[in-house]
C-alpha cells in the first residue's frame, strides 16, 4: 500500500496515499477564535474554507516547526453523519511516499482513549512508522464546532 510518510517531532507516521487530495505548502492561516489548541486555523482551498489541524500539537503537545518541509496535507474527512469534508493536516517533513505491505502493520499493543486515530505500526526501511486513521482524528464535539451545518 502506498503511504504518505511524515514526521511529528521525532516519530514517523503515515496515512494511505489514496486518502490524500493534495499537499499544500504551509501558508498563513486565519485564526479560529476559541478553537481547541490543535486547530491552527482556516485557509481558502479552491473556494472552500478548510480547517487545519496541527498534528504535532495533537500528538506531541507542541506546534509543528516552521520549516521548508512542513506542509498541509489535504484529506477528505468522513464526518459522523456520513458526509465528507476537506480537512487540512499540518505535519513536518512531508517529503516522500513509501510502499508498506498491509500485513506488515501490527498492533502497537497501546490503546489510548484520547488518541483513537493512532493505529497499527510497521517496521520498514524508513524505521518504525505508525499509521494515522484520518476518520478518527476529530471527536464528534470538535466536528460539530468545525462543521456545524453537518452536525445536525
Amino acid at each position: 500500500m502506498l503511504m504518505l510518510l511524515f514526521q511529528l517531532g521525532d516519530g514517523q507516521y503515515a496515512i494511505p496515499a489514496v486518502e490524500v487530495l493534495e499537499i499544500a505548502p504551509q501558508v498563513e492561516l486565519e485564526p479560529i477564535v476559541m478553537a481547541p489548541e490543535c486547530i491552527c486555523g482556516l485557509f481558502n482551498y479552491r473556494g472552500l474554507h478548510v480547517p487545519v489541524i496541527d498534528l504535532c500539537k495533537l500528538v506531541n503537545n507542541r506546534p509543528c516547526s516552521d520549516s521548508f518541509t512542513t506542509r498541509i496535507i489535504l484529506v477528505d474527512h468522513l464526518l459522523a453523519d456520513g458526509t465528507q469534508r476537506v480537512l487540512g493536516l499540518l505535519a513536518e517533513r512531508v517529503t516522500e511516499t513509501i510502499n508498506i505491505d498491509e500485513d506488515v502493520f501490527t498492533s502497537t499493543g497501546v490503546n489510548m482513549e484520547q488518541t483513537p486515530f493512532l493505529g497499527d505500526a510497521a517496521r520498514c526501511e524508513a524505521g518504525l512508522v505508525q499509521r494515522i486513521t484520518v476518520s478518527e482524528l476529530l471527536p464528534e464535539a470538535i466536528q460539530s464546532q468545525l462543521f456545524p451545518a453537518e452536525a445536525g
